[in-house]
């Protein structure tokens, strides 16, 4: 079968086969190296049970697309246990702050940065930036890992900036004066670089993750007055600029919306409802009046009431069903089915202790962590 032909059967197959397709022979193992491009992307869990800190790694069957059910389907590809290589005095220290092509970047609370591939068995400390050290609270910190579409380049994007709480809730920080300030870690290079801001007085969400999409870093920020924005960052260039958010979002429930990507757009979450959770979505990218409100989905039963509660959406499926996660206690994992608009909770690890469940699309690949120089990459 001429090669070609076999790296496009290959490069389709589901994660779970390619693993097993790449001991065939070394030609086979060459020509899955462009699986990555191709594939769709699973999902990654982080839990934690009988003292262990877990991720799990899934990927969705590809007849789900054409479920005409109320119905997930899935599978597991493989399971990582932090501790194996973290050091955790707090099992719940462990936070996925990014994904990109196969790699995970993980922050053990406060400051410690990890890169690892949970299929490949590695993992790599990144060191601290010098200038910041060690942040003390209040403060905020955001972050964000992409790869770059040109050069190929993995980078760490981390976003300081000093706070206040607020007078009127305690609960809340803000800014305290314009001192934001931006660093760059290009993964290989063994060391961290300071980036123009944009604009220093721009107010991040430490509960956030940068979005990554069309080759920018996107973040749900506001300015000194209360207004909304986006700050999005291109990760070629590492210049910033603004975007405009789909409506007025106040300032007193900017924490109840969250700021997602759903295959090629941009979307924001608004759950300030009692009734309702908004989904909308940016059909143009960057183009500030082509948000719509594409899904408006109901509380009734599941989310009753719950507006003090963030819902966000993880995928829809072609026929608009929704697996989304949330802020809650237990059960964190949500399906909506667009053809009955009824929502249901689903457990997809079987746990047998309910618990907080951190989710996150992933795309399973064998980058080789030690492929990149000056770095001090360690097996697992």
């Amino acid at each position: 079968m001429p090669s070609e032909i076999t790296t496009n059967i290959l490069s389709r197959l589901p994660f779970r086969n390619i693993i097993i397709s790449k001991c065939v022979c070394k030609p086979w193992l060459d020509l899955i190296e462009t699986h990555l491009s191709k594939s769709v992307p699973g999902l990654i869990l982080h839990h934690c049970e009988d003292q262990r800190n877990v991720f799990t790694i899934l990927d969705f069957e590809e007849a789900v697309e054409e479920l005409q059910q109320e119905e997930l389907r899935y599978n597991r590809i493989t399971e990582l246990d932090v501790t194996a290589f973290i050091s955790l005095p707090d099992q719940f220290g462990i936070r996925i702050e990014g994904s990109a092509n196969g790699l995970l970047f993980l922050r053990n609370l406060p400051n410690a940065l990890y890169i690892c591939n949970p299929i490949t068995r590695e993992y790599m400390e990144l060191p601290n930036p010098k200038e910041m050290g060690c942040y003390i609270y209040p403060t905020i910190v955001s972050y964000g890992f992409g790869v770059t579409k040109m050069s190929g380049e993995y980078k760490v994007v981390r976003i300081y900036s000093e706070c206040v709480r607020y007078p009127r809730c305690p609960s809340f920080l803000s800014i305290s004066k314009p001192k934001s300030e931006c660093q760059v870690y290009t993964l290989g290079t063994g060391s961290w670089r300071s980036v123009p801001p944009g604009d220093d007085t721009l107010e991040y969400d430490s509960r956030s993750v940068g979005m990554f999409l069309s080759g920018n870093f996107h973040w749900l920020v506001a300015d000194l007055k209360g207004s909304c924005l986006i700050s999005c960052l291109n990760l070629e260039t590492e210049v910033f600029r603004r975007l405009s958010t789909s409506t007025t979002i106040p300032e007193s429930g900017r924490f109840l919306w969250r700021l997602v990507v759903l295959g090629d757009c941009l979307c924001l979450c608004d759950n300030t409802s009692d009734d309702e959770i908004v989904i909308w979505v940016m059909k143009e990218y960057g183009v500030d009046k082509s948000w719509k409100k594409e899904f408006v989905i109901s509380k009734i039963s599941i989310f009753a009431g719950e507006s003090s509660k963030v819902v966000y959406p993880l995928k829809v499926f072609r026929d608009g069903d929704i697996l989304m996660s949330g802020e809650w206690e237990d059960d964190r994992l949500f399906y909506y089915s667009n053809k009955t608009k009824t929502t249901k909770k689903i457990d997809m690890l079987k746990l047998r202790y309910r618990g907080c469940i951190d989710a996150m699309l992933h795309t399973s690949s064998f980058v080789l962590l030690k492929s990149f120089v000056n770095e001090n990459v360690t097996f697992f």
